[in-house]
Parts: structure tokens; sequence; C-alpha cells
């Protein structure tokens, strides 16, 4: 999924040469708005910055203040999450290539799109191992998994800076995983962790924090 398929253009917009009175009236509910010259995007403009300042004032005025944070609409969404969470922003501006503005993506279109990434949606069981960089195989996951009648929807890897063990994290087709432990443990995999039942909250903020951590690698 590209950041451009993610677009939510009602976010408000104003021109360079738009005055601090127009953004005031403009900008209604929002804490921040898009600041255009033409349709080049020149970055966000907190409420905060320009409150208390002259009407006449134009936004050109505030460039040193811009966020000019963004993503292009050709980059693949985790690029985008990645940026919202390392900076704390619950939007994100897209342009095209060539610098055009094209719209915003919210906090809750990224939550959405994570969401069927992680499969979180589909019923099933997730189970985490634990073990030494050199064990980790694909196949041999998958093979293990496959026979107990079951398939791997969805599969994340990161290091555990502390140990420097392998931490794996998968998704499977199945609520009841007990066989499928079972055959993990008769491996020698370290199960380090499981959830058997439909994903709780805190169960699916688990697996966002653990895609979190692979994506900082």
């Amino acid at each position: 999924m590209n950041c451009g398929n993610l677009l939510d253009a009602s976010f408000p917009t104003l021109q360079l040469t738009d005055t601090v009175n127009n953004a005031r009236e403009y900008i209604g509910e929002e804490a921040c708005l898009v600041v255009l010259l033409d349709q080049q995007y020149k970055g966000v403009l907190n409420k905060d910055d320009f409150d208390g300042a002259d009407d006449a004032l134009t936004l050109e005025s505030f460039t040193e203040y811009f966020t000019q944070t963004c993503v292009a609409d050709t980059d693949f969404f985790l690029v985008a999450l990645r940026k919202m969470r390392e900076q704390h922003i619950a939007y994100l501006p897209v342009v095209s290539l060539t610098g055009a503005y094209l719209g915003m993506i919210t906090q809750e279109a990224i939550i959405d799109v994570a969401a069927q990434y992680l499969n979180a949606v589909d019923p099933g069981g997730v189970i985490i191992l634990q073990m030494p960089p050199h064990q980790f195989s694909i196949s041999e996951l998958g093979r293990i998994v496959e026979s107990n009648n079951a398939k791997i929807l969805h599969l994340t890897t990161w290091t555990d800076v502390a140990t420097g063990s392998l931490m794996v994290s998968m998704k499977v087709n199945k609520v009841d995983i007990q066989d499928i432990l079972a055959s993990f443990e008769r491996y020698q995999f370290n199960v380090y962790q499981y959830f058997g039942e439909n994903l709780s909250e805190e169960t699916l903020k688990s697996n966002f924090d653990n895609l979190m951590n692979y994506l900082r690698m």
C-alpha cells in the first residue's frame, strides 16, 4: 500500500501570500494548516506559531516555523508510519515527485492500513519465538506451522539489543495453537510468548510495538 492510496484531501491549505487573518478564519478547529506556493508544498504551520501576530502579515513571514516533513506518494506506507512515530505527529503531508501537494495522511488512516498489514482483523494466534540469529529459517518455521494444519499470515523479526537474540513474531490462522507450540518446543525452539485467543487491544499494541522495533533496525 503506497502513501498515495491513503490521502485525505480535506485538510486546510493556504498560499504563502495569504495573511494571518486568512489563516485564522480558515483554520477552524484544526491545529495547523498546509502552506503552498501555487500547488508546491512549502510546509505545515502550527496555529500557535502565528497566534498573536499582526493580521496583515503574510504566511511567508513565518517560514522559519514551517515543518517540512513529508512523504512521496510512491513511498510504501511503512515510511509514513515510521516518520509519524519518530516525530510524534498525527498527520503527514504527501507530495508528488515534483513536490506538488497531494493530500494528508491521518493517524486513523495509518492505523487502519497497519492493522491490515498485521492481519490484526483476522482471528488467529500469535507466537513469539526467541532464537540465535543462525537458527532462523522461514521455510523451517513454515513447515512446522503447516504440519499442524495452519498457515503463517504475518511474520516480523527484530533483534533484542540486550541479548543479541532474534525475536520472531508470527500470526497464524488458528486460535487453538497448542499443537503448534508443542511442535516448536519439540524442535527446540524457545517460545517466548504466545496469544491463543482472538487478539485483545493489548496484544494488538504489542504487535504494533514489535513492528516499530523492526522499523528502527
